[in-house]
Order: structure tokens, then C-alpha cells, then sequence
């Protein structure tokens, strides 16, 4: 089973601002058939598909949730922009409206001006797994994989009305936040577990929620959740993305740790230096240049590690029927390139209005 969370900004159609409010505003109008959360700034919403056993039914649950939710925030002559940061942002005094709830205040008051920046936006993906012995086995095998996760998933160039000169800003704009970063390998599910209430009792975090890991364990249902990637533009890379996802984690926690295990090849905490280096420079430069495969700790070309990531997952994409899918949105990217790319060739030709014109058409149109 595998869920799939995706975050969006409500952006000004002309000025490509965050609008603060108007996630209240859309929230309200949706009916129960469309399950809108607000996220932490109230420009910010999310919304999250049930647990699915398929892909088709998870790209239907989201087509049906962005369409309904879109065509509303149309009639109030707003975009639901499914990209990792806004192209612009609102005036200073306009910056950082927190939504008003008691939780959400409490971390604002916790991070100070650090909430006036968290116009980012991401894709969750959830997968189920049979025990925490598999979970934490996937989630030492994550690591390796994550910085090409990331630079695949690369969707927010634009920051202030500038590029970046990055493909996913988001990631380093979350740096900012405590514990925004893939963890250093766990020896066990109790390791994991004292390293988490260790954080608690110190106070060091207000509770397990903001255990913001890139990839954690759920504490309240057996499923582990990966939180690297950007936003996705379209609906069918969200589910694309997802389903490598839980291919990964179904041959990882399947798989005893062997030599060749990252952790048998460097020391936990210089494996996790090098895993989030390594992210650092794949958050810069997407699939466009060389990226830095953890486990060896040497570069190598991104076009040859989705070859080897695809490989690597092939026997249990075909288990579950998703290979054709999967190979499918990899020649996308190969071709076309990542989220980031598209959105910079538009902004290139058509400027802000083109990307709210990408924004709109990206729920319906996967073409680009």
C-alpha cells in the first residue's frame, strides 16, 4: 500500500505571490468529496490520497483533488501552484501569516523569523511495511538513494522573484528547520526510538510530528514516509515518483544487511555527512550535472544511476505491475528534465504569467 501527501501554495494569477488567507477561504467551500488540510502558512494547503494498492487508484484520487480544488481556487482568481517555492513573494508586511492554530503558533514562537521563509511545498510518500525491523532496513538503504530522488524530483528554482540558480530551493530553504535532514544510520527500531525520545525529553522538539526527517518512521501506523521531493507539477510524476518509492523500500526491507550495505562501508556519521552533501549538490544541480553516489562517496553520472536505480527496483515494479509506468516517467525526465527545467523555460518565454498558465495546466496536462 502506498499514500501520497502533495502540498501547493495559492499564488496571486498575476503577480505569482503567496496569498495570505486564502487557504481559509478555499477550505471552507470544499466539500468532504475533496479533503483540503491547511498547512503551516495560511497560503499553504495540502491534501493526502487514502491508502492505495495501485497506481491507478492513487493518480485518480489526485487528479480528482486537484481538479476540484483548482477549478475553485479559479473562481476566486487564485492558482494552485504545485511547485517546491513561489516565484515571488509577498510584500514584507504580507510575509510568514501562520495559520492560526494553537500547534502551528507554537512552532512559529519555536523558529522565529525561520517561519517567515516556509513558503515550501513537497510530495510525501507513505508506504506500508510488515514490521519496524523492515522499516528501519529501508531506511538505512534510503540514504543511498536519496540525493537522486531529490535531484529527480527538482521543482523550485525561483525564490523572491530571483533564480536560485538551484532546481530545488525548498531543500535548502528546509535546511533551515531542525532535524531537516536524512538521518544517520540506525542500528535498530529501539535505536530509533531512544534517538527520538532523547530529542523529546530535552526538549529539543515539541513532539514526534516534528521528527522532520526526510525519511522517518510513522509512530502511529506501520508505514515508513519519504519526504525529499519538491511538489510535483504533474499528477502522474506525484504517482511515478511514488511508485519507485515503494519499489525501493519493498527490495530494501527485504534484503539483509550484507558488506555491500551502505553502513558496512563507512562509519554512521560519515555516512550521513556524505548522504546530505550529497543532497546539498543534487538540490543544486538536479539531474542536469554529475551527482555523488553516497555509498562509494564518488560522482557519477545521473543519466547512469536512474539506469541503475531502475534495475535495482525492476523485479518488484513487475510484481506489482508498475514497470511500464515507471519507465515511462524516467523517459520524461530524460527527456524533458526535471519540474525545475520546465518551470525555468517558461518563466524564460513567458515570464510570471506563463507560470501561473504552467501552474493551472499542469493538474490536467501532463505534456508540459
Amino acid at each position: 500500500m502506498l499514500g501520497i501527501e502533495e502540498e501547493f501554495v495559492l499564488l496571486d494569477e498575476e503577480a505569482g505571490t503567496p496569498v495570505p488567507g486564502s487557504a481559509a477561504a478555499l477550505i471552507n467551500e470544499l466539500t468532504t468529496r475533496t479533503p483540503v488540510e491547511h498547512e503551516f502558512l495560511d497560503s499553504q494547503v495540502e491534501t493526502a490520497t487514502p491508502p492505495c494498492s495501485s497506481a491507478a487508484e492513487a493518480e485518480d484520487s489526485l487528479r480528482k483533488m486537484r481538479t476540484r480544488a483548482s477549478k475553485l481556487a479559479q473562481a476566486h482568481g487564485l492558482v494552485l501552484a504545485a511547485t517546491g517555492t513561489p516565484p515571488r513573494m509577498p510584500a514584507h508586511s504580507e510575509r510568514g501569516h501562520v495559520t492560526p492554530n494553537e500547534r502551528y503558533l507554537a512552532i512559529a514562537s519555536d523558529v522565529r523569523k525561520i517561519a517567515q521563509s516556509h513558503y515550501i511545498n513537497g510530495l510525501h510518500v507513505h508506504v506500508s511495511i510488515h514490521d519496524r525491523v523492515e522499516g528501519i532496513r529501508a531506511l538505512n538503504g534510503l540514504g543511498r538513494w536519496a540525493p537522486l530522488l531529490l535531484a529527480m524530483t527538482s521543482n523550485s528554482p525561483f525564490w523572491d522573484g530571483a533564480d536560485t540558480g538551484f532546481q530545488s530551493w525548498r531543500h535548502v530553504i528546509g535546511c533551515a528547520w531542525p532535524l531537516n535532514t536524512f538521518p544517520a544510520h540506525f542500528t535498530s527500531a529501539d535505536d530509533y526510538d531512544m534517538r527520538v525520545d532523547r530529542l523529546l525529553r530535552s526538549g529539543l522538539i515539541l513532539d514526534r510530528g516534528l521528527v522532520s526527517w526526510t525519511a522517518r518512521l510513522s509512530s502511529r501506523y506501520p508505514t515508513i514516509e519519504l519526504r525529499v521531493a519538491d511538489a510535483q507539477l504533474a499528477p502522474s510524476h506525484s504517482v511515478g515518483f511514488a511508485l519507485i518509492v515503494r519499489a525501493l523500500v519493498d527490495t530494501l526491507s527485504a534484503e539483509p544487511e550484507t558488506p555491500g550495505d551502505p553502513a558496512a562501508l563507512a562509519p554512521p556519521a560519515l555516512l550521513a555527512e556524505e548522504v546530505n552533501l550529497s543532497m546539498w549538490t543534487a538540490a543544486r544541480d538536479g539531474l542536469q550535472r554529475v551527482l555523488v553516489d553516497p555509498q562509494p562517496c564518488q560522482e557519477i553520472a545521473s543519466s547512469e544511476w536512474i539506469d541503475e536505480l531502475f534495475t535495482v527496483i525492476e523485479p518488484a515494479l513487475a510484481r506489482t505491475g508498475d514497470a511500464e509506468q515507471v519507465g515511462q516517467y524516467l523517459d520524461h525526465l530524460r527527456v524533458a528534465g526535471t519540474p525545475a527545467d520546465v518551470q525555468r523555460r517558461t518563466f524564460e518565454q513567458e515570464g510570471i504569467p506563463g507560470l501561473s498558465r504552467l501552474y493551472r495546466a499542469s493538474h490536467h496536462d501532463d505534456g508540459w
